[in-house]
């Protein structure tokens, strides 16, 4: 196995979703190469440092060097908007309507007001029908 191969590999290496014989050539490829040992301990730094954005940002909560359990879901977004609004002292985010109201309530706002835009359209360029003048009648004396 190449030394490329096994960086493409690092991500399921470290996620334990290799089959037992991959996961053994990767083990054995990081024991051999010792700069492809450090650059999977760099791939794993950079995934601590992912997680650490998306949680807690108080240093008790959550030790700095260890990643969540292999369930749990990292929602990076809330996480760095979280970290926005303290550092910005509630300016960003204050309100955190765009991560709690997601993208249905601006897909109903957009179809109300395409409807009211259709209908201010129909309504400004609507055509009176008028029923045309009566030429039978008599005409009018003259004097």
């Amino acid at each position: 196995m190449t030394d490329d191969e096994v960086r493409d590999l690092f991500s399921a290496y470290h996620d334990r979703e290799l089959s037992a014989a991959q996961h053994d050539q990767v083990a054995k490829a990081l024991e051999a190469s010792p700069d492809l040992a450090k650059e999977y301990a760099s791939f794993c730094a950079l995934l601590v440092g992912l997680s650490s954005l998306a949680g807690p940002q108080d240093a008790e909560a959550a030790p700095a060097h260890t990643l969540p359990d292999e369930g749990a879901r990292i929602d990076l977004l809330a996480g760095v908007q979280n970290r926005l609004n303290k550092r910005s002292a509630g300016k960003f985010y204050k309100d955190r309507w765009s991560r709690a109201a997601g993208i249905f309530p601006l897909e109903v706002l957009a179809v109300v007001v395409l409807l009211g835009l259709v209908l201010a359209y129909f309504a400004m360029t609507a055509v009176t029908i008028e029923s045309a003048p009566d030429h039978t009648a008599p005409a009018a004396p003259s004097r």
